[in-house]
């Protein structure tokens, strides 16, 4: 600021001078003093704020300062008096929202049964095992628990979820702290059978993981969604030494896909029948015929019905039905026939037997057409989608149809029997040679 020694002097001595030398300009005066307002106005503004705040800074060290002290002793007379009065929510509220004072807040929200405003003041606070407590008494599981699990006390934390109900959150916090085997309590207790059986398997027990797998597919049966559910429970048997039932998981999946992986090399390990060890010396088996891929059209046809007759004589000797596939039929150098009683691959058994239904005479034709598809093609690629003749060049077309009918889903569309075969080939192949063909 100018000194007003100063501010007299250019009053009294420069402004006139500069007045007059502004004489005969128009509008010159009055822009001066209109300029020395301006500058007056912008000299003043710093004085102005400067002169605030030290007004403020004296009312607030002074007048301000008491009258906060008296606030805050009437705020903690408030509290009081609501406490005194047995209204420990209301008291409560003051020292939280108006003294400040968390812990008596806390203390008295506990009091008041307000147990969740206590727990997050406690949480707040730092004060976890008051907060568990205060979350316990509110009903709040969850947020307890959550209180464990952020202090790293995943042990406490399952317990909390499991006794909320929640037993899938407790396996899992379970596996967290290391309890494996309590976690696999839980995961059974929550029907989650898959991540049991996981745990079992790591703690070296094979056995009780195949059997918890084994639980996670209920009474399904082998489809293509579950398929590779239904191998993995088969394997898992297989490994923990349950043969007997891993073969009937195998033979399940055969029934469903006879294509799928390894099943019918682990059907032939694992099935230890008496027939397995008979004596077989210088016969062969079907099966060996065909992967030999020796066989033209003509003898398969004369090997196949060679079969039926022996089959024929069979029955009175009381065969079974339902037994027939590759492996279970072998021949010898005088042609003799041996039947042997091995369970079949699915992809041989008549679709009734699958659904429950007793097998009769119709079964065995279905095993024979789809035998006799196989020794024809070489392989069950297409069967039941690709005729015989598509795939086997100058075969007669009565023997194409003859393959067809035997393997018709519905066995009353089938032959009833094996003389009906017979009369259909003579008839079939008659014909077909009257018309030319």
């Amino acid at each position: 600021m100018f000194p007003s020694a100063s501010l007299d002097a250019l009053m009294h001595g420069v402004l006139p001078k500069v007045a007059e030398t502004a004489v005969g300009m128009p509008g010159g005066a009055e822009d001066i003093k209109t300029g020395i307002s301006v500058l007056f106005f912008v000299l003043a503004i710093p004085v102005v704020v400067v002169l605030f705040f030290v007004l403020r800074f004296i009312y607030n060290a002074t007048i301000g300062e008491k009258r906060k002290t008296t606030l805050k002793e009437d705020y903690k007379k408030e509290a009081e008096s609501y406490e005194k009065a047995g209204k420990y929510v209301s008291a409560a509220r003051v020292y939280e929202t108006k003294l400040g004072d968390l812990k008596k807040a806390a203390a008295l929200y506990e009091k008041g049964t307000d147990y969740k405003k206590a727990a997050s003041l406690y949480d707040l606070r730092g004060d976890t095992e008051k907060a568990k407590e205060m979350y316990e008494k509110d009903g709040n599981i969850e947020d307890s628990a959550g209180v464990s699990i952020r202090e790293g006390e995943f042990e406490d934390a399952a317990k909390l979820y499991d006794k909320a109900g929640k037993k899938r959150d407790a396996a899992q916090l379970m596996e967290r702290a290391g309890r494996r085997l309590a976690a696999v309590r839980a995961y059974r207790e929550a029907g989650d059978y898959r991540n049991a059986a996981r745990l079992l398997e790591d703690e070296g027990m094979p056995k009780e993981a195949a059997e918890m797998f084994g639980l996670s597919l209920g009474d399904k049966q082998p489809d293509p969604a579950n398929i590779k559910d239904f191998y993995a429970y088969a394997f898992k048997l297989e490994q923990a030494g349950n043969t007997e039932k891993a073969l009937e998981v195998y033979q399940r999946i055969d029934k469903a896909d006879p294509t799928y992986k390894d099943v019918r090399e682990r059907l032939q390990t694992l099935n230890p029948t008496p027939e397995v060890v008979e004596d077989l010396e210088g016969k062969t088996t079907i099966r060996s015929f065909i992967r030999s891929g020796s066989m033209d059209p003509k003898n398969s046809i004369k090997l196949w019905l060679h079969i039926l007759k022996n089959l024929q004589e069979a029955y009175t000797q009381g065969r079974g039905f339902g037994l027939l596939a590759p492996d279970n039929i072998a021949v010898d150098s005088a042609n003799k026939i041996t039947f042997l009683n091995r369970p079949p691959s699915s992809a041989y058994v008549a679709p009734e037997k699958t659904k429950g239904s007793e097998p009769d005479v119709r079964a065995d034709v279905y095993s024979m057409g789809v035998i006799l598809y196989e020794m024809l093609t070489g392989s069950l690629d297409g069967l039941g989608a690709t005729r015989v003749a598509d795939l086997v060049h100058d075969l007669p077309e009565w023997l194409d149809e003859l393959v067809i009918r035997c393997i018709r889903k519905v066995r009353e569309d089938r032959y009833q029997n094996i003389e009906e075969i017979f009369a259909d080939i003579k008839a079939l192949s008659k014909g077909k040679k009257e018309s030319g063909s």
